[in-house]
């Protein structure tokens, strides 16, 4: 990753991670190969994300085409989901996607926004996204109305 996407990262993590909340990035290396179908390189990358997935997670994908939440909706999302999952793994699939066999694993599917954001740049939203989710609900000023 860039050095800015580093940065900035390191700076939300850092937020999430002084309370009651533990936030981490697990990054996978592509191992795509061109001499197979996309299909298949998605497919093994499925398969390396879901070996990651702790036991009894809430998975939620990241899509151009999941459910359109506002913060504060994301927020009590979060919130309903901390009460019965001990762990919430959010995933943003790599330059083709998310393979259909990850997706079906997917307890919720949402957007960051209608368009398509690199990898590198929806990783800093997301954790800007989850920042101001707990901002939200432990009624801090850093998110405003």
């Amino acid at each position: 990753m860039p050095q800015w996407v580093e940065a900035a990262c390191n700076e939300y993590l850092t937020r999430i991670n002084h309370g009651k909340y533990q936030a981490k990035i697990i990054d996978l290396k592509s191992d795509k190969n061109n001499n197979k179908p996309v299909d298949a390189n998605m497919a093994l990358e499925a398969k390396k994300i879901t070996n990651q997935i702790p036991n009894g997670s809430f998975i939620i994908i990241l899509d151009e085409r999941g459910k359109t939440l506002s913060s504060i909706k994301l927020a009590q999302e979060l919130e309903k989901i901390a009460l019965t999952s001990p762990n919430i793994t959010f995933i943003i699939g790599g330059a083709d996607g998310i393979h259909l066999d990850l997706k079906n694993m997917a307890h919720l599917t949402i957007q960051l926004s209608s368009f398509t954001f690199p990898h590198a740049l929806a990783r800093v939203v997301l954790l800007e996204q989850i920042y101001r989710c707990i901002t939200i609900l432990e009624n801090h000023p850093y998110h405003r109305e």
